[in-house]
């Protein structure tokens, strides 16, 4: 019998399947994820895992990515690390950057292990984990047992900073999404997270707004409420409760210098075709 969703964990679910930062289009793997979107919504577990499994055996890479995160928070069927391992590294290898993102986080987190080599492995095949602290050397970056031999000599403080800065990060960008209100109303810009992994705490600072235009039938209250504070600030807020979630998954180690900071960039665009 599959899992019900607990409501405490669907708009999680939500967060980590919806629309990436920039809107899109929608493909055939991410309609079927749509359905199963629905179907959990509806609490008809039967259903979501029938149109799982329709999409995984279409090979649908968005699927694959849906099927590990679903295994992974035990959503509609038994919380399975391993079998959501299989299923993420799918998604990345046919593209899904996602699927290596939520590796390394996974594989950072407590709840699995750690297992720091498998986590930096992974947060080393991403563009957002760049911490000096933590990098590798170029020729260890494709060769397993040289990764692992590398790590090897670092100390214990280190491998515990790490695993902390490349879980929480990884958090954030396997998880960020447009948030729903920014993308009704056409809202975006650039924004820039400073991560204090000392203190610990998430800053947020907006470089720029940008209104795009809106389709279809517009009313006047539309243009009016996309200058309300609530919507305004949506972004922000939204990112702001993704970098909450992220500090409290992982726990700080000690010794971190205050004043050490992580800065990640992001640009919200709505794309239309």
């Amino acid at each position: 019998m599959p899992n019900r969703p607990a409501r405490a964990v669907l708009p999680l679910l939500l967060s980590l399947i919806s629309l990436p930062v920039a809107a899109v289009v929608e493909t055939p793997g991410e309609s079927v994820v749509t359905n199963i979107t629905l179907k959990i919504e509806e609490r008809d577990c039967t259903e979501a895992v029938e149109w799982l499994k329709y999409g995984l055996k279409q090979e649908y890479r968005e699927v694959a990515l849906m099927a590990g995160t679903m295994y992974d928070h035990g959503i509609c069927v038994r919380r399975d690390w391993a079998r959501a391992v299989g299923f993420y590294t799918q998604a990345h290898a046919a593209g899904m950057a996602r699927g290596a993102e939520r590796l390394a986080a996974g594989y950072a987190d407590p709840a699995n292990g750690p297992d720091v080599a498998a986590a930096l492995w992974w947060a080393s095949k991403t563009r957002s984990f760049r911490d000096p602290a933590c990098r590798i050397a170029k020729e260890a970056v494709n060769d397993p047992d040289r990764f692992v031999a590398e790590l090897s000599a670092w100390k214990p403080e280190r491998l515990a900073y790490c695993n902390y800065t490349a879980g929480v990060i990884m958090t954030i960008a396997s998880e960020l999404r447009y948030p729903d209100m920014a993308a009704a109303y056409s809202m975006g810009g650039k924004l820039t997270l400073r991560f204090l992994p000392g203190v610990p705490r998430i800053e947020l600072q907006k470089n720029d707004s940008q209104e795009f235009a809106m389709v279809g039938l517009i009313n006047g209250n539309w243009k009016r409420d996309r200058d309300s504070k609530e919507i305004a600030g949506s972004i922000e807020k939204a990112v702001t409760q993704l970098g909450d979630r992220a500090l409290k998954r992982y726990p700080q180690p000690q010794g971190i210098p205050a004043d050490s900071v992580i800065e990640l960039n992001y640009t919200f665009e709505v794309l239309y075709k």
